[in-house]
């Protein structure tokens, strides 16, 4: 009976975690005022993998800013297994997600960070590539630390006030047209 009890504890305790990270996330999306992060889909992590193999193979370091569930940073590491890869992730349970992700299917170059990318990458030496699928909201607060990278590619959002070297047309699908923006220094 003892051990029951303890079992219903242990439960209840979890899913009040859950829940609690759950509030925190639906809270956080509304203070920063963006949507729900939204996955990227394989057909836009191998236009982005296809970009880097082409045009950036040597590259050392990546972070993907506002990694959500963390796909992108995850097929990112696995294609490239000497660059080191960051996910840089501001809601608690995508941040979870992908790091469970990451630690039972690896790549081991990888690594996940919880909190505010940009003043991650403010902290940091810089990065070769950043990689941005997010919301025009985070793209305003991305573009004053743009000298921090060699390289951004943008999914579907371009950097305000900023030229593409590159727009690359993708494919269409219910999102809409996805476009590859290029921008280097």
């Amino acid at each position: 009976m003892t051990y029951l009890l303890i079992g219903l504890l242990v439960l209840w305790l979890l899913f009040a975690v859950f829940m609690i990270l759950l509030c925190l996330e639906v809270g956080a999306t509304f203070i920063i005022r963006s949507a729900p992060e939204v996955p990227s889909s394989r057909r836009l992590r191998d236009a982005v993998a296809a970009e880097i193999r082409k045009n950036y193979p040597d590259a050392k370091t990546a972070i993907d800013v506002g990694s959500g569930w963390g796909g992108m940073a995850r097929r990112v590491a696995r294609e490239f297994p000497k660059m080191k890869v960051t996910g840089a992730e501001l809601m608690p349970l995508a941040f979870i997600c992908s790091w469970i992700a990451r630690a039972v299917f690896g790549p081991r170059n990888c690594r996940f960070v919880l909190g505010d990318a940009v003043k991650f990458i403010k902290k940091s030496k810089g990065f070769d590539i950043g990689i941005c699928y997010s919301g025009t909201g985070l793209m305003r607060a991305v573009a004053p630390v743009k000298n921090k990278f060699k390289i951004i590619i943008a999914l579907d959002f371009p950097l305000p006030d900023a030229k593409p070297t590159r727009t690359i047309q993708l494919h269409k699908d219910t999102l809409g047209q996805h476009v590859l923006y290029v921008y280097e220094k």
